[in-house]
């Protein structure tokens, strides 16, 4: 399956094209049941795409679901999280939903309690007509617990695309289903509104000279690279200006569990910045 980009298709035609533990995680808010009585046809959809997301993932599988009545995990897995998320400006009796965490090691992780409205005026962009919207907020919480810069995330019910795009803003790959194309076309113009492409760069012209690297392999000042500096965190350069509030979660490597036994990437990088005592002297 191509990643990057939102699918229209059914998940389960989906998940059988993906190889057993051909995931990370998966991360997705199923139809489940509801008071507001919304997807009744596709209720036993959401509770069996669970359990085949279990054969799909190596690390996780991570999910909403109402307070109550939450499925059990399949023989082998075990629930090791379950998750609070508040939301302050719903209108329903409930105002909140659970996102519970399936793993194949048993030991406990933290669970957490967010607050956090569904829409706001920071994520008026995101508003769409999706009837069960989630912020990207709470999706970039889940993807900083239980994934590393790029991880395959693979949301077999992605809707109006908050999950692809809270991947694409923390630079993790992403797989992307969704049957309905009214859905499947609002979550891939959110993607290119939010992540134009990038237009290709004009070749040199015949007539300007191309510098070249000098005897120690060094490029001149005017053509010297900074690649190896390391990336302000106050920015993102793929789309966190529309969230610049929010905090950094610090965790530790016992509530990851243990199933990434390598340690979270970032995408910072840790080489120092070329000394000026070894550049060239700046054209004046």
């Amino acid at each position: 399956l191509p990643t990057d980009t939102v699918q229209e298709m059914d998940c389960f035609t989906a998940m059988t094209q993906i190889p057993d533990e051909g995931v990370d995680i998966v991360l997705t808010d199923p139809p489940y049941p509801n008071g507001m009585r919304l997807f009744p046809n596709s209720i036993l959809d959401g509770y069996a795409a669970l359990y085949y997301a279990c054969k799909k993932a190596r690390n996780y599988v991570v999910f909403f679901w109402s307070p109550s009545n939450v499925p059990l995990p399949p023989r082998g897995w075990y629930e090791v999280a379950r998750h609070v998320w508040h939301k302050p400006d719903c209108r329903t009796i409930t105002t909140y939903e659970v996102v519970v965490v399936w793993s194949k090691d048993y030991r406990r992780l933290t669970s957490r309690v967010w607050s956090i409205p569904i829409l706001d005026y920071r994520s008026l962009k995101d508003w769409n007509l999706h009837p069960t919207t989630k912020p990207v907020k709470v999706i970039r919480y889940l993807l900083d617990l239980y994934t590393n810069e790029g991880d395959l995330v693979l949301d077999p019910f992605v809707g109006s695309g908050t999950t692809a795009v809270a991947c694409k803003q923390m630079r993790r790959h992403f797989i992307a289903i969704e049957h309905d194309p009214a859905f499947v076309a609002i979550a891939n113009n959110r993607l290119r509104e939010r992540f134009p492409p990038e237009a290709p760069a004009a070749p040199p012209r015949h007539d300007e000279p191309v510098e070249e690297a000098d005897a120690r392999g060094e490029l001149p000042d005017s053509a010297q690279t900074y690649d190896d500096i390391p990336i302000d965190d106050t920015t993102d350069a793929e789309g966190e200006d529309a969230y610049p509030d929010l905090p950094r979660i610090e965790t530790d490597q016992q509530d990851r569990g243990t199933q990434g036994s390598a340690p979270k990437r970032s995408h910072h990088t840790t080489r120092n910045a070329p000394s000026p005592a070894t550049r060239p002297n700046a054209h004046r």
